[in-house]
């Protein structure tokens, strides 16, 4: 069986959507919801500056773009799994949730995000080559400083206040990491620094419909398959504040028989994840149209049959 996997915060490029039909569709429908147009920074601007607030609604609308340019090749996912963002437009390729509302969710999202980052100052650090559970209990020891993203067993992502994240770090160099890298965002996402943007976000998506999903989505919260509407929203508030367990959500897809992952979005980011965390596990990935026209020329040679009785043939 096939999953499409839909990337976050850390693989967006300069030109991501430029080779995208359709993408200047989705981002002229944008300008309706939000006040900028987004379409030059994600096309034709050489050094896009990537602010959250910005660079969700960005990556969610070349995503989307990208998921649909594959639908309409007749291709879809037997289940889908999104890392942070990700999630909206996993939702929107799944059938669960209307663009328009999910825009103006990611829209929301992004800001509120970036205004607690501003009441509660702070950043992340991804742990390299160190045991998670080592890590957590690190973590815990200094205060101040959580785990926000299990991404796979050789990378960690650290979350808090600047001192605590700079004694975690210094004591997981300590403990036999192999490297602490800062990384370039001005929040401490997915940790209880982010509680006054889960409240804002709550009330938010009280307001929106979201419908049973046509496949299973493996949400982050949890990291196991969903298909209840309100488990979906519950656990989309949930991941706010909590981590991001992409490596269960991983092992749980192959153990429910998922064998083949594309990634759907910009990078390679989350192929090297998977690679980390199931060497076994069949990988592709679609950034433009060329490489869409690729996979679904490749799903027709072999015979790959998306909405009927699962091949069971990885790409």
């Amino acid at each position: 069986m096939i999953a499409w996997m839909f990337p976050g915060q850390g693989s967006q490029k300069a030109g991501m959507a430029l080779e995208i039909e359709g993408a200047a569709d989705l981002f002229k429908g944008s300008r309706k919801v939000m006040s900028r147009d987004l379409e030059r920074l994600c096309t034709t601007d050489p050094d896009p500056a990537w602010a959250p607030d910005v660079l969700q609604p960005a990556l969610f609308l070349t995503e989307v773009a990208i998921g649909r340019k594959m639908q309409a090749l007749g291709m879809e996912p037997q289940a889908v799994v999104g890392h942070s963002l990700g999630e909206f437009p996993a939702l929107v390729i799944a059938g669960a949730l209307e663009f328009d509302e999910a825009l103006r969710l990611v829209a929301l999202r992004g800001k509120a995000m970036t205004d607690a980052g501003r009441r509660n100052e702070g950043g992340m650090a991804a742990v390299i080559g160190l045991d998670p559970a080592v890590i957590a209990e690190i973590c815990s020891e200094e205060g101040d400083v959580w785990i926000s993203n299990y991404n796979s067993p050789k990378q960690t992502v650290i979350s808090g206040r600047d001192r605590g994240l700079a004694e975690a770090a210094k004591r997981c160099m300590e403990a036999g990491a192999k490297r602490v890298v800062r990384i370039k965002v001005p929040v401490a996402a997915h940790c209880p620094l982010m509680q006054p943007a889960r409240e804002t976000f709550e009330k938010a998506l009280a307001e929106v419909t979201i419908v049973a999903p046509k496949c299973p989505v493996y949400c982050d919260a949890d990291g196991v398959a969903h298909t209840d509407p309100s488990e979906i929203k519950d656990l989309l508030v949930k991941a706010i504040t909590a981590p991001v367990r992409f490596t269960d959500a991983v092992r749980q897809m192959r153990a429910d028989g998922f064998e083949t992952f594309v990634e759907t979005g910009p990078g390679k980011v989350l192929r090297g994840l998977v690679r980390q965390i199931d060497t076994e596990a069949g990988l592709a990935g679609v950034s433009d149209d060329e490489e869409a026209t690729s996979l679904a020329l490749t799903s027709r040679r072999k015979n790959i049959k998306y909405e009927t009785e699962p091949a069971g043939v990885s790409l």
